[in-house]
């Protein structure tokens, strides 16, 4: 199944359309469109996947991964805040700019191609790493 399939399947459990999702999700802002544009392949963002895997008790994982129609009974893993802003600006702490080195944008590159629940586990380890210093 899609993700909008999984999403439609859950919204239909609990009685509603998912059209209608961001009436039934408190604090989720997601416009018809948006939705529209899941059905043909679009993924929301960070911030959005998590609201709607709180909101029905489901991962993250199962909305985002091909891994079978069946929805586990899962709780959502501790992720250190980092699920929902992942698209938060690029912020240099001295204020000046630079240009990135080739091992930053290979980084950055790897980073968008990972699901959102392995950005999420990357961005722990390397939270891990700058501890251990």
């Amino acid at each position: 199944m899609t993700l909008y399939e999984k999403i439609q399947v859950l919204c239909k459990k609990e009685g509603f359309e998912i059209s209608n999702l961001g009436e039934h999700i408190p604090g989720l802002n997601v416009t018809k469109g948006s939705i529209s544009k899941w059905k043909s392949g679009a993924v929301p963002r960070a911030s959005t996947l998590k609201s709607i895997a709180e909101h029905f008790g489901v991962p993250v994982t199962y909305l985002t991964e091909n891994h079978g129609d069946t929805i586990e009974n899962q709780n959502i893993t501790d992720n250190h805040g980092i699920i929902g802003h992942t698209h938060a600006p690029v912020t240099i702490i001295n204020g000046s700019e630079r240009k990135l080195s080739e091992q930053e944008v290979e980084l950055l590159n790897i980073f968008e191609k990972l699901s959102v629940m392995e950005q999420a586990k990357l961005l722990v380890y390397a939270n891990g790493l700058v501890g251990d210093k």
